[in-house]
């Protein structure tokens, strides 16, 4: 198996960095279309991604170290930082920046260290070589920054629709297909286009961010959309007209399929939207409220129905 293919796999760790020393859980796996080390940590609000690019990284190293009676298996990763002031749009004159970062990772199984110690240093050595080659042999290419993005209308089975000014002057088109917005998609998408107009490759994670955050919101939106259309379906009248029932007949039987219909709404809300950020988890909460508010008026729809049929005079039943 390919050393890309088996990192790219998850794995549970506990982790630090020289800049955060408190040990922190998270998810550990290789991204082969970018390129990159990520470690996943789930907060109370929301979770949060820690990139590495293979190309920032200098040294891997694999040590163990006793802890009580217990022996840790540890990868010491170390990273040149980017600390160009012109990409973050920092100003960074008065503060000295750091030059490397290490990330120490402790794994449950040394299988598993093992296979990231052997996988990062044979991925590190070729893309060593592929560099010098492309260096030596490859022709020159002239890569351009984006300087400005403009949000456009996406039409029919597009998500995000996106045009971007680069410093070379041209313009280009970045499309989304609904079809193509999970996460493996999105990544050949982007780094595709990313190749495809020779953008800087050190635009490609913040580009990727940036079009993830737009999807996942354009989703939202249209998820969103959907299960309020389900709550307002399940209105007492609604539903009363929809079965060709009266109130008299019918009335508390209908009043309990809008309930049951609620109450399998409310269930899919958590599932259907997800709870991945603070806007989705607001949205849920939201959304049941407006459960909620939607059983209060069916039964306030119910009792009026009721009491409109009670004042209205009876037919008479011939002797």
């Amino acid at each position: 198996m390919a050393h890309a293919e088996l990192l790219s796999r998850e794995v549970k760790i506990k982790y630090r960095t020289s800049t955060n020393l408190i040990l922190q859980k998270g998810t550990l796996f290789y991204n082969e279309d970018m390129q990159t080390v990520e470690v996943e940590t789930s907060g109370s609000d929301e979770s949060t991604t820690k990139v590495i690019k293979l190309s920032c990284l200098s040294t891997v190293k694999a040590m163990d170290y006793i802890e009580g009676t217990r022996v840790n298996c540890v990868l010491i990763l170390r990273q040149k930082l980017d600390t160009a002031a012109e990409e973050d749009g920092l100003d960074t004159s008065d503060v000295p920046p750091l030059e490397e970062e290490e990330m120490i990772i402790q794994f449950t199984r040394v299988e598993d260290r093992d296979n990231w110690d052997t996988g990062l240093r044979y991925m590190m050595s070729a893309l060593e070589v592929t560099v010098a080659k492309d260096q030596v042999d490859g022709p020159t290419k002239s890569f351009s920054r984006i300087k400005k993005v403009r949000l456009e209308e996406p039409r029919a089975g597009v998500l995000v629709h996106a045009r971007f000014e680069l410093a070379s002057g041209e313009e280009a088109v970045l499309e989304i297909p609904e079809h193509k917005a999970d996460a493996k998609n999105l990544n050949h998408e982007i780094v595709k286009w990313v190749q495809d107009h020779c953008v800087q490759p050190s635009e490609t994670t913040s580009l990727y961010r940036l079009v993830k955050s737009l999807v996942h919101r354009t989703t939202l939106e249209s998820k969103t959309a959907d299960v309020i259309q389900r709550i307002n379906d399940c209105s007492f009248d609604k539903m009363l007209k929809a079965q060709g029932v009266s109130v008299e007949d019918q009335g508390m039987a209908v009043l309990e399929l809008t309930k049951a219909h609620l109450r399998e709404i409310e269930n899919d809300i958590p599932t259907f939207i997800g709870q991945q950020g603070t806007a989705a988890s607001m949205i849920v909460q939201i959304l049941r409220r407006n459960v909620e508010k939607m059983k209060v008026i069916n039964d306030l729809a119910y009792k009026s129905c009721r009491q409109i049929d009670q004042l209205l005079p009876k037919p008479r039943t011939r002797t």
